[in-house]
């Protein structure tokens, strides 16, 4: 983790950085929104960013969300980034912003019944596999067009975009090309006007390619260490 000085000019920095490629790629920069990404870090730090102006935070595991949340102020602006499992949706509630990894029906099924059940209305993004990478979790770029389909008939799930992981291993060419081929199927899948799905959110780029995501259209930006530091583990 960083300092406190060093949490508060790591923000300014990738601010900085976000509008600088906001402007190259001739976006208004208030379209594009930072999350702060506090996977095993202490809520101390979170706090440091809180006093920096971060309002946004997300969390990859539903138990640390859980576990900080209550602490921060009631302005925070909470995501789930990380894969949910299906026994884990009874502990989130209407505090959760957004749900980014939606990937498969028997999560879309268990948020709708659990919505109903405590009259919740889920915003979600689907998590698209854009690059195939068998690493990641995700649905297939051809699966995604029937998975929106189906959407209309969970009245209790809202789907507003979509979210990409990079791969691994992918050079800075192939990344750029991963978030512009996510732009594209958002752009013909939203023309289709699917019932219940409202595709204005991309949700891509992290610490070491958020830049590229910004300029290939990204809305959400998800930056852990670039902010944070190291991350340590608990």
């Amino acid at each position: 983790m960083l300092t406190n000085a060093g949490i508060e000019q790591s923000l300014a920095e990738v601010r900085q950085r976000i509008d600088q490629a906001a402007d190259r790629s001739h976006r208004d920069p208030r379209t594009i929104r930072l999350l702060a990404v506090s996977k095993f870090q202490p809520v101390s730090a979170l706090e440091e960013a809180y006093h920096a102006g971060q309002r946004r935070f997300a969390e990859n595991r539903v138990q640390e969300w859980l576990e900080k949340a209550p602490i921060l102020k009631k302005d925070c602006e909470w995501h789930l980034v990380g894969s949910l499992q299906t026994n884990k949706v009874k502990y989130l509630d209407p505090s959760v912003f957004m749900i980014h990894s939606l990937d498969r029906f028997s999560l879309l099924k268990i948020l709708n019944s659990e919505g109903e059940r405590r009259g919740i209305i889920w915003t979600t993004l689907v998590q698209v596999n854009i690059a195939r990478d068998p690493a990641k979790a995700g649905l297939k770029p051809e699966e995604v067009s029937d998975f929106l389909d189906s959407i209309g008939d969970y009245p209790h799930v809202q789907v507003q975009g979509f979210m990409t992981i990079g791969a691994v291993d992918a050079s800075a060419t192939e990344t750029r090309g991963f978030f512009r081929q996510l732009r594209v199927l958002r752009d013909t899948l939203q023309a289709k006007e699917i019932s219940g799905v409202d595709l204005r959110e991309l949700s891509m780029g992290m610490s070491g390619d958020f830049e590229m995501a910004v300029e290939e259209g990204a809305t959400f930006v998800r930056v852990g260490r670039q902010i944070f530091g190291t991350r340590q583990k608990v």
